[in-house]
């Protein structure tokens, strides 16, 4: 009986010591373990822009010449693939080969972004979150089924009679282009006669006047292009993401491109491969960070690191042609350093760059 009475005593102490270390709201959290954090990795973000040329040859590609007198009509459907912008930005991630821990009170004064990346020391750093791009290789620009509906002014049959037994007799394909270009012909006689204001009835006023140019300019091109074609034009965006590591980079292949397909993705043997080679560069920061660790201080009682980051020159290339050229500043090829422990008191307000994880800021709170 009287163990159980102890036992329920100290159980009803232990309930309220916890409740009235939960309702105090002014004591200081003690970190007995520390705070888990990543320095940035920088990765490389690749915006293509590619064009698409589809040409539909037109019915009557044959007679262009004789009947037009428009030479080197294409005869054959054919689709040209070309790239025509390409923007190089940098972003960053948490490096997992790069984690560290916070210990004791300097862990509470440590601020992450939502990757969980160092973002500052005793500072209120405002992260934002963006949206992962997307690529995607659908069709989102369709062509038309029957890109030309409109053959002719006239049937495309023979008037049937007495004499054929009222049988509907097809006309020939040389029939219907000669009534095209007679079409044509007739359009810009009458383009010519409005331009040169042959007509006895005059238009009420100048906008009218262009309207009806404006319309027989479309109505030959469309019968024109029965002869040379037509051609739909469309853009499509497409974004790759390449992470280097702490070394020169050379022949690494990122996507593939084809002249009659487009842009396709590295698995795609059908194009030619599209290669990043990135150059790592002796830079001055990276280099005097080296020369500090080596001959000083390499350990940090605290935890607290960050990098210098070092510099790189970016190829993006197409076998032997040169797509792309950029020099970036990158996190893998700079040096981790430990930060000052008298930096740490509290006392002083530090921000990093995100991208680099480089010291953007130091001051007195």
């Amino acid at each position: 009986m009287k163990i159980r009475f102890v036992l329920l005593f100290l159980l009803i102490g232990f309930g309220m010591q916890t409740e009235a270390q939960r309702s105090d709201k002014n004591i200081t959290p003690v970190m007995t373990d520390g705070v888990l954090y990543s320095l940035p990795r920088t990765g490389v973000r690749i915006h293509v822009t590619a064009t698409r040329e589809k040409l539909f040859a037109g019915p009557y590609a044959q007679f262009a010449e004789v009947m037009l007198g428009l030479k080197n009509a294409p005869i054959g459907d054919r689709e040209k693939w070309a790239i025509t912008g390409i923007q190089i930005e940098t972003y960053s991630e948490p490096d997992p080969q790069q984690v560290y821990k916070a210990k004791g009170m300097v862990g509470s004064l440590v601020d992450l972004t939502d990757a969980g990346v160092i973002a500052g020391i005793n500072a209120e750093v405002l992260t934002s979150s963006t949206e992962a791009p997307v690529t995607t290789f659908l069709e989102d620009q369709p062509v038309p089924d029957f890109p030309f509906k409109d053959l002719s002014l006239n049937p495309f049959f023979e008037k049937p009679d007495s004499a054929s037994g009222n049988v509907i007799i097809a006309k020939t394909l040389q029939q219907k282009a000669q009534e095209a270009a007679h079409t044509v012909t007739k359009l810009r006689k009458r383009r010519f006669k409005t331009l040169a204001n042959g007509y006895e009835e005059q238009l009420p006023d100048g906008k009218a006047y262009k309207v009806m140019v404006d319309e027989l300019d479309k109505l030959e091109n469309e019968y024109v292009s029965l002869f040379i074609g037509k051609t739909y034009t469309g853009t499509y965006h497409y974004t790759f993401d390449f992470i280097p590591g702490e070394s020169s980079v050379s022949g690494e292949v990122v996507f593939r491109f084809s002249e009659t397909k487009g842009v396709v993705p590295k698995t795609d043997l059908s194009g030619k491969p599209m290669q990043v080679e990135l150059k790592k560069l002796d830079d001055l920061t990276s280099a005097q960070a080296k020369q500090n660790t080596s001959g000083g201080e390499t350990m940090n009682s605290s935890g607290v690191y960050y990098r210098a980051p070092g510099k790189g020159e970016f190829r993006l290339m197409n076998g032997i042609t040169l797509m792309a050229f950029a020099r970036l500043d990158v996190a893998q090829f700079g040096t981790i350093l430990p930060l000052p422990e008298e930096l740490l008191d509290g006392s002083h307000t530090i921000q990093f760059h995100p991208s680099t994880g480089a010291i953007k800021s130091v001051s007195t709170k």
